[in-house]
């Protein structure tokens, strides 16, 4: 029992001193006096034993340390290619191949790379592999380290046989199996761009219950109303009657009853309770000139909405300076602090109802909280529903018609809302083309259909009468359906809304009303719904964004698909792609529009509870993402459409300037926010600094954009700065138009684009008015007047009794050929049907040389004497 329990002890001892480290290698000198290096500390010299080899003097000899079932390490210096001693080799840890219960190895592919290593355990490292037979097939090898590499083009199963020794010599064989089989065919891969499947749902939040969904074809706009400034500056109360206010009655003498102990104050829902009384006059005076200002987007209200407040706070904290004998922030300071002011926690008192000083830095909200703002962007929401739309109003008196093209384009949006009664008028006589807002598609790429009814048709028959065009606007906000769809369908739902938007303005007018002026001969040729298509993708997603990516394919693949539907056909378009500045240019943006822009949007509108409270402000976001569109991205689309021949990386343009070289002419309508005065050369500078535009292609891309903003935003003289600015650095301007008609900025609207933009147009004449208004009887009396020419003419060179009437006859016909030639170039000249019509001067000559020439040959055609 003792030696055993001393045997235990010594166990313990020993491993607690470490004896089963590995011992050194012996150095040259120690191996060759056939003594063994000095054992670590932890091993007593007993421990370590020499064995001598029978090996030559001075060979190198090697040293291993094997785990004995002693507790001791022994050590045995050993020559290489020798013979190890049984006692040096430990039977604990055999030398073996690592998983040999399975011999087969991985099939290769014939005519592939193939790779496999062997594996060893046990023994002492390093092991050296070696193929012991030529079992491997022609083209695989073996190596040193146990790698199976190469290509073999022999099929079938093959064996071979694997030797493997470690350091001291140790061998073990054993033998494996591979087998060559042929290529497979592929199986159909699971796109890389397919989401992930969804968890099912279990549960619909009560609230959801009780609120209908947001319709499909819904536009949203912005719009501040005289209603929603009175809820922040109420009128006061009219005095009570001085009967009531005396007592006067039957109850004056009754006690009057104690007051109601007063209730909690509730915080007010609107933010306005953060308004002083005449906080809040100020502030409702303050927004009064954005009353009656339609944006068609929530950034636009919004950068409108600061800038008025910003100007504002600029000009009080001047005033101030001024009269204390201080220095005023700069320009650039309040640039950069009205990025950012409505951004943070909102302070615990509100600065209106505290009198202390404010900082210049917190102006901005002072004058308008963040809450108090969130509530104003939500009261001017708007929505509206694209499938009920209404003509606008519009005149046609004169010949109000745009008959010559100018160095800048003018566009006129159309919102489909318009009211023909309270709305602005249009007037042809302003825009080259007029821009209908809009269709909405669907998931499914539906175009929301144009059912127009006769007031519409009218409308749209006067579009091109008057010369103008008109394009359809195509458009969509919500982006969470593209998360669910593979890219194949993404694809196809592209191909299916740009051939659906297509299809609709490629409508021929009397198909959806025949009149009797369709059958007239000689109008111009056949007038259809419209003449282009502008895109807009409102709320695009952000680069960084989850979504991204698939909104950037979908959306290079709708343009891609818009540009080859109108390519394939023989009509000349128009394709708008309609921006917002913020999204081109990020130095535009609001810092709080990333959260806005990224955020998931709700599908259902909230409920009347919810949209009575205001909303949070917004969170400050971690960096500014950078631009959802590019200006080479731009120009790389109209390269698809156009089809330019370059020079040198560059469109080569020609003495007449450039024009498409395709059916397709591509330009760019760029939301521009508030104030102007900036974002106008801000976005030139972008323009500018992009390193991807160089020479022409930058001149080209500059000339393309048209900044779009609302009427009214500005005063009469910001106004006419723009244009003159828009005129010279851009293509032209595109104008939002006022919901309810102003007689002054309708007023200030034409003078400003007649002076500036539209100032090289030829204007019409008296005469051109007068045969404008009566086209359609100088129409009948044409084709009447040629009728009897044509039958004068007939006659004069079928008829001998005709002939036999003399000079006299010869020269009515001549005079009656003239007097239809006469009016017929009037026409042309004035009737806004024909002139927009594909007519040519060519062809115009061409005309009234074979009518002269027809009334020459009888005059010159010599006489025969009668025998």
């Amino acid at each position: 029992m003792r030696p055993a329990r001393r045997g235990l002890a010594a166990a313990l001892f020993a491993a607690g001193l470490g004896l089963l480290w590995p011992a050194p290698a012996a150095t040259p000198g120690q191996a060759s006096a056939g003594v063994a290096p000095p054992a670590p500390a932890s091993v007593p010299a007993s421990a370590a034993v020499a064995v001598p080899a029978s090996a030559p003097a001075g060979a190198p000899l090697a040293v291993v340390t094997v785990v004995a079932s002693a507790p001791a390490a022994l050590s045995c210096a050993v020559a290489p290619g020798q013979p190890v001693p049984d006692q040096c080799i430990a039977d604990a840890d055999p030398l073996s191949f690592e998983k040999t219960a399975v011999t087969t190895l991985p099939a290769a592919v014939e005519n592939l790379p193939y790779t496999y290593r062997f594996r060893a355990t046990g023994g002492e490292p390093p092991y050296v592999f070696r193929a012991a037979d030529n079992g491997l097939p022609e083209g695989l090898a073996l190596d040193a380290a146990g790698n199976v590499q190469g290509a073999t083009a022999r099929r079938g199963r093959h064996t071979f046989l694997v030797e493997l020794r470690d350091r001291w010599g140790q061998g073990v064989r054993q033998r494996f199996a591979l087998n060559v089989v042929g290529p497979r065919a592929p199986s159909p891969a699971r796109p890389a761009s397919t989401p992930a499947a969804d968890p099912p749902i279990q549960t619909v939040p009560i609230a959801a219950t009780q609120t209908p969904l947001r319709g499909r074809t819904l536009i949203d706009t912005w719009l501040l109303t005289e209603a929603v400034l009175g809820k922040i500056a109420p009128p006061a109360a009219p005095p009570a009657p001085e009967g009531e206010a005396d007592g006067e009655g039957a109850g004056a003498s009754e006690p009057p009853a104690p007051p109601a102990p007063p209730a909690p104050p509730a915080p007010d829902p609107d933010g306005l309770d953060e308004l002083s009384e005449a906080g809040a006059s100020q502030l409702a005076t303050l927004l009064q000139p954005l009353v009656n200002v339609e944006y068609p987007t929530r950034a636009l209200f919004t950068a409108a909405l600061d800038a008025r407040v910003c100007t504002y706070a600029a000009e009080l904290t001047a005033k101030v300076a001024l009269d204390t004998g201080k220095a005023a922030p700069g320009a650039a300071q309040w640039r950069e602090r009205c990025l950012t002011a409505w951004q943070g926690p909102p302070p615990k008192t509100p600065p209106q109802l505290a009198e202390t000083p404010v900082k210049w830095q917190d102006l901005p909200a002072t004058l308008l909280p963040p809450r108090v703002r969130a509530w104003l962007v939500e009261q001017a929401m708007t929505s509206h529903d694209a499938a009920k739309a209404v003509a606008p109003g519009w005149s046609g008196t004169g010949c109000n018609c745009f008959v010559s093209e100018s160095t800048g384009k003018v566009y006129g949006m159309v919102p489909n809302w318009s009211d023909p009664k309270t709305g602005p008028k249009t007037d042809f006589g302003l825009y080259d083309r007029l821009v209908g807002y809009a269709q909405p598609f669907d998931e499914d790429g539906n175009v929301t259909p144009l059912a127009p009814d006769a007031a519409q048709i009218d409308f749209l028959r006067a579009i091109h009468r008057y010369g103008s065009k008109l394009d359809v606007t195509l458009y969509r906000k919500d982006w969470q359906f593209l998360l669910r769809l593979p890219e194949t369908q993404r694809r196809r739902v592209a191909e299916e809304a740009a051939r659906q938007a297509l299809r609709l303005i490629d409508t021929p007018l009397r198909r959806l009303d025949t009149r009797w002026e369709d059958r007239v001969p000689g109008l111009a040729g056949e007038s259809h719904v419209g003449d282009g298509i502008t895109l807009f993708l409102d709320q695009p997603t952000l680069p960084g964004d989850a979504r991204y990516a698939a909104f950037d394919d979908f959306r290079n693949r709708l343009v891609h698909a818009l540009i080859a539907e109108m390519r394939q056909r023989h009509r000349h378009y128009t394709l708008n792609l309609m921006v917002q500045a913020a999204d081109l240019v990020p130095a535009l943006r609001h810092g709080d529009e990333p959260a806005t822009a990224t955020a998931p949007k709700p599908s259902n509108p909230p409920t009347p509870a919810a949209r009575g409270r205001a909303p949070p402000p917004p969170a400050p976001p971690a960096d500014p993402p950078s631009a959802t569109w590019t200006f080479d991205g731009l120009l790389d689309y109209l390269v698809r459409a156009e089809d330019p021949p370059f020079q040198d990386g560059r469109i080569a343009v020609g003495a007449g300037g450039y024009r498409s070289h395709t059916n397709v002419t591509v330009r760019y309508l760029v939301a521009l926010p508030e104030p102007t005065t900036l974002s106008k050369k801000t976005l030139r500078e972008a323009v500018e600094s992009t390193p991807a535009l160089a020479g022409t292609n930058r001149a080209i891309l500059m000339r393309r954009i048209l900044p779009l903003v609302s009427v009214g935003s500005s005063q009469a003289q910001q106004m006419s700065d723009d244009m003159a600015y828009f005129n010279d650095n851009f293509g032209g301007v595109a104008l939002w138009p006022q919901p309810v008609a102003d007689a002054t900025f309708t007023h200030l609207v034409e003078t400003t684009l007649r002076g500036t933009i539209l100032a090289g147009e030829t204007r019409e004449g008296a005469l051109c008015n007068l045969v404008c208004d009566w086209r359609w009887a100088l129409r009948a009396a044409f084709w009447l007047l040629l009728g009897i020419v044509a039958v004068s003419l007939a006659a004069l060179l079928l008829s001998c009794r005709v002939r036999a009437l003399g000079r006299p006859y010869q020269l009515y016909v001549v005079v009656a050929g003239i007097v239809p030639l006469v009016i017929g170039g009037l026409l042309l000249r004035c009737d806004p049907d024909l002139a927009s019509a594909n007519f040519s001067n060519q062809l115009l000559f061409a005309v009234l040389a074979v009518v002269i020439v027809a009334l020459l040959v009888p005059l010159l055609k010599p006489k025969v004497q009668r025998p």
